[in-house]
């Protein structure tokens, strides 16, 4: 592959994180109001309630592991390494913000 190509790949890679994030923190914020707005006693049985209502939020990942994979296809490039780590450290995040409970800081 050419230089132009895996630079459009290590840009790529960090759009689709940075979208990624967005997506999850957005769903954080949504399930975060919705335990606030109900009451104790579905509070305390609230992950069933996230997992039916609000289990779309798992598919995010796709993005990860897509971006995830971008950044591994630049990995040879030797300019731009630090574009590329940032690239790779953001799709890693974006992996594991998905299954991190975030809305739970927000309530």
């Amino acid at each position: 592959m050419n230089q132009v190509r895996r630079n459009n790949f290590i840009i790529a890679s960090i759009i689709i994180s940075v979208v990624s994030i967005a997506i999850s923190l957005l769903v954080n914020y949504q399930i975060a109001k919705e335990y606030i707005r109900v009451d104790r006693k579905t509070q305390l049985l609230f992950g069933i309630k996230e997992l039916f209502q609000f289990g779309y939020q798992y598919y995010v990942i796709f993005l990860g592991i897509i971006s995830f994979t971008l950044a591994m296809f630049s990995i040879k490039s030797p300019d731009r390494k630090r574009h590329l780590y940032i690239a790779i450290s953001l799709s890693l995040l974006a992996i594991i913000i998905v299954f991190a409970r975030i809305w739970r800081l927000l309530v």
